[in-house]
């Protein structure tokens, strides 16, 4: 059974795992929940899967420390890929962290994706690419 973990609001104002299983984000890029994503892919022999990123962003990970042989990258040509291999990494139970790379989503389509994290226990971040943490004057 996995460990629930909670670590305090960031300095980009949201709660980082308030369970194991929830859907954080959205994000705007990886460097924000990189301590958490690497701290836990410590903890586990399961896949990190990668849904709709760059190549930079394996880069990254593999700098931190995450063994590469550990990470399974998936590319989706557009949303509709991305959104449905996202739903499926989450529900096959086979990876311990789904990192996926997601324009906006519907409703619907969050709350699908929420509750495929939480049934499968997997722990999951959605970064959308044009969102942006410049803040506002």
């Amino acid at each position: 059974m996995r460990k629930q973990f909670y670590h305090p609001v960031t300095e980009f104002n949201h709660a980082m795992w308030a369970t194991a299983h929830d859907l954080t984000g959205p994000h705007a890029d990886l460097q924000s929940v990189l301590p958490e994503v690497q701290a836990l892919a410590l903890r586990t022999h399961q896949w990190i899967t990668v849904i709709g990123a760059r190549r930079e962003v394996i880069d990254q990970l593999v700098a931190a420390g995450i063994c590469r042989n550990k990470i399974r990258w998936v590319y989706g040509r557009n949303q509709d890929e991305r959104e449905w291999a996202t739903e499926q990494a989450l529900l096959a139970g086979t990876s311990s962290i789904v990192l996926t790379w997601l324009g906006e989503l519907s409703p619907r389509t969050e709350q699908r994706l929420k509750m495929a994290s939480k049934v499968s226990q997997t722990h999951s971040f959605v970064f959308n690419p044009s969102l942006s943490l410049t803040p506002l004057h």
